[in-house]
């Protein structure tokens, strides 16, 4: 199995706090990612190293249901976490000041590339730039919340 990134930023009118609040209640991710169906079983409900979840991702039309794990809560800067099952990756949202009351908002996500996805989209370069456009959709789907 071969690994890939996705890495996307915007520039949102909002400080980090509230978008790194936003971003991390765990539950709420359903609202912005697209594919993530489910999110359930988060212990502890607030964000923290070590909260965990349950999850359930439709990936292009193959669902993976797994456990995460929050591997980073440094609140306003960067927020964390690990899929440690169904499809391993790591996700890390960075929030960085942007000028008066602006933030960069990050998201980069390494992944493992299942060879079922591979063979589904012909190519692992066709996979990656849709992963890529997923991650340009995530942070425009915070922006849009967040701004409204």
């Amino acid at each position: 199995m071969s690994s890939a990134i996705a890495k996307q930023s915007v520039v949102i009118a909002d400080t980090p706090e509230k978008l790194y609040d936003f971003v991390s209640e765990a539950k709420r991710a359903t609202t912005f990612v697209p594919g993530l169906t489910k999110i359930e079983n988060v212990n502890p409900a607030q964000a923290s190293v070590g909260q965990t979840w349950t999850y359930e991702f439709d990936w292009f039309g193959v669902v993976f249901k797994g456990n995460s794990r929050c591997n980073a809560a440094q609140r306003p800067s960067k927020y964390g976490f690990q899929t440690l099952t169904g499809n391993p990756s790591d996700w890390t949202y960075s929030f960085e000041p942007e000028g008066k009351g602006k933030t960069r908002l990050t998201l980069e996500v390494r992944y493992q590339v299942p060879e079922q996805m591979i063979a589904k989209f012909a190519t692992q370069s066709t996979l990656e730039k849709m992963n890529n456009d997923r991650a340009r959709e995530i942070v425009n789907n915070v922006k849009t919340m967040i701004e409204g």
